[in-house]
């Protein structure tokens, strides 16, 4: 999208590479540093720094990463570097963000930006401040496929939108204990708000625009005994463009995970997994009811170079990443660099302005399902 608005050029690939600095060591930090061993021009990890130091000596030796520290700020305040990950968990981003932008540094905070739409305003306000870049996690916006997409609504393909239905869900006992894992802890973040609701509500502000909605209506499943929230769809109504929003989230079980957005002249389908897809299909109108046409886009991932198949995942089954598709990372540190280069305070893709958008209507969410704030 930075490229298509004409504020880089595919020529930034040609400028010296971003070197970063990670605040954390867990499972998306290391498919992030994964990621970049793709595009090695555009970035190379040079700092790593966790709370425990031997955390950070492992992750530095599995990724060759120089420069280790037993803290998140002494990253934030290497000389060396440029730009800070920052992965750690949600409580925490808000103080890692404020120390990285304080020290000079670019920042891409993993999703969600902070626990709050406030907090998201001042960090956003922050970065503002003092001319960086600041980029929430959402990562699905850099995707091929979901690049493709929004040309497409941008240019009328499939006339005015006016409907978004988007779902993210998955059965978190699968990968989490009951009811001692973080997804299950309120006070660090736990939740399918958190965890899982960025992702459909960012897909309809995609399309439908970062305005707040006429109104927002959400009802909800709370754990009796964690008091977190486990499911909920949100309604959200634009009185302009004259559209909704149908999204769905849940900590449950397993859905499609697709975004659809429809159109007064064809519709749009993001396949799952919608958050990171490899596919899209486009559906368009011919004269005469139910008569469509749908011609489907692939955009597979690359395939795996040396370094990264070097790097297995720590304690996984023998695979290089932790999560699906996470070589898909790469788009986002591409894009990323491009902007850095080329004097750009955000990537169009998701501006803090949709950052702060999107924990507003979270936050609206949180306030009608009765859950407590971190």
């Amino acid at each position: 999208m930075d490229i298509r608005l004409g504020l880089t050029k595919e020529t930034e690939s040609d400028r010296p590479p971003l070197r970063w600095g990670f605040m954390g060591a867990g499972r998306v930090c290391h498919d992030f540093v994964q990621a970049l061993k793709y595009v090695p021009e555009a970035g190379v990890p040079v700092a790593v720094g966790c709370r425990e130091l031997q955390r950070s000596v492992e992750f530095g030796d599995l990724h060759g990463i120089p420069n280790r520290y037993g803290s998140y700020v002494e990253v934030a305040s290497d000389p060396n570097v440029e730009i800070c990950y920052v992965g750690m968990l949600h409580p925490f981003h808000k103080d890692a963000a404020l120390a990285a932008l304080r020290g000079g540094k670019h920042v891409l905070v993993e999703k969600p930006v902070c626990c709050s739409a406030d907090d998201a305003a001042e960090v956003a306000a922050e970065a503002r401040a003092r001319g960086l870049l600041l980029l929430e996690g959402m990562w699905t916006r850099f995707f091929p496929a979901v690049e493709h997409a929004r040309a497409l609504v941008a240019r009328g393909a499939i006339g005015d939108v006016v409907a978004v239905h988007s779902d993210f869900g998955f059965n978190s006992t699968d990968v989490a204990d009951y009811p001692d894992h973080l997804f299950y802890r309120r006070e660090m973040g736990g939740g399918g708000l958190l965890y899982c609701a960025p992702y459909p509500v960012a897909a309809a502000l995609a399309v439908l625009g970062a305005g707040a909605p006429t109104r927002i209506a959400a009802a909800g499943v709370k754990d009796e005994q964690t008091g977190v929230d486990m499911s909920a769809a949100i309604a959200l109504h634009y009185a302009a463009p004259r559209a909704i929003g149908v999204l769905t989230y849940n900590l449950l079980g397993e859905t499609p995970e697709e975004t659809l957005i429809a159109g007064t002249r064809g519709r749009i389908r993001i396949l799952g997994p919608a958050h990171c897809p490899t596919a899209m299909e486009l559906t368009l109108k011919r004269p005469g009811r139910a008569n469509v046409e749908t011609r489907r886009y692939d955009y597979p991932l690359p395939p795996e170079p040396p370094a990264v198949r070097a790097a297995p995942a720590p304690g996984g089954d023998g695979g290089v990443f932790f999560y699906p598709n996470s070589a898909g990372f790469q788009y986002e540190a591409a894009a990323v660099h491009r902007c850095v280069r080329a004097g750009l305070g955000a990537c169009p893709q998701y501006p803090p302005e949709e950052s702060v958008a999107t924990m507003r209507v979270l936050d609206e969410v949180r306030r009608q399902l009765g859950v407590e704030p971190v």
